[in-house]
């Protein structure tokens, strides 16, 4: 029975990998470097520190690593401030879970401080006890640390708790670590399609409006 359950951000509640596959060739455009638009796919699985200190190594950068992330956050902010949405169903199935009483956490590679305000504005941001976010703890996902870290604020196991995800290295990170992953659909990650149905115990193409019963009994 599901007694707890965990949500990645960017592109599993948020619909907003478009954003980040774009965020540090617009930012290298803004100093006058022009990059294939391509480069994001190589950030995909790095927090935003981790991206900077590339970025700099890479183009040969005058600018602190500290710079480089607030230049990108700037690209990012407004979006998330204003713009961004959520990912299909996803509003209807937090509801289902919070009006259950099932404890919700985030465990994101973003930063809390543009995740915080996107589901504040969204009306989400109560329905989680917590969210811990690699930016503010310094931990990565690909490590179980911060998922872990979730169990044991919500209270619950491992194996009572489901983690829904539309990565595939975090899909197999939770996997390992004994929860049960659920693979979301989205347009960053479609080139692992294949690999997320074989790992996931489920693969969404968008969220249902109810708890599967399954998970109830």
């Amino acid at each position: 029975m599901i007694s707890g359950a965990i949500f990645d951000c960017d592109g599993t509640i948020l619909d907003t990998m478009p954003l980040w596959r774009h965020a540090a060739s617009k930012y290298l455009s803004g100093l006058g470097i022009e990059v294939d638009r391509a480069l994001g796919a190589k950030f995909f699985e790095m927090t935003l520190p981790e991206s900077a200190r590339v970025i700099r190594e890479e183009f040969d950068l005058d600018s602190t690593a500290e710079e480089i992330i607030t230049g990108i956050y700037g690209v990012v902010s407004r979006e998330y401030h204003e713009k961004v949405g959520l990912k299909p169903g996803v509003g209807k199935f937090i509801t289902a879970l919070t009006q259950r009483g099932i404890p919700l956490t985030v465990v994101s590679s973003g930063t809390e401080s543009l995740i915080r305000p996107a589901l504040a504005r969204l009306g989400l941001e109560t329905s989680f006890m917590a969210i811990l976010a690699s930016s503010e703890t310094g931990i990565h996902k690909r490590q179980p640390d911060m998922f872990l870290t979730a169990a044991r604020l919500m209270g619950a196991k491992p194996e009572d708790i489901w983690v829904f995800e539309d990565a595939l290295y975090a899909v197999r990170i939770v996997k390992t670590a004994g929860f049960h992953p659920v693979a979301i659909r989205d347009e960053a990650s479609l080139s692992e399609r294949e690999a997320l149905e074989a790992e996931a115990e489920a693969y969404w193409e968008e969220y249902p409006a109810e708890i599967p019963a399954a998970w109830l009994r």
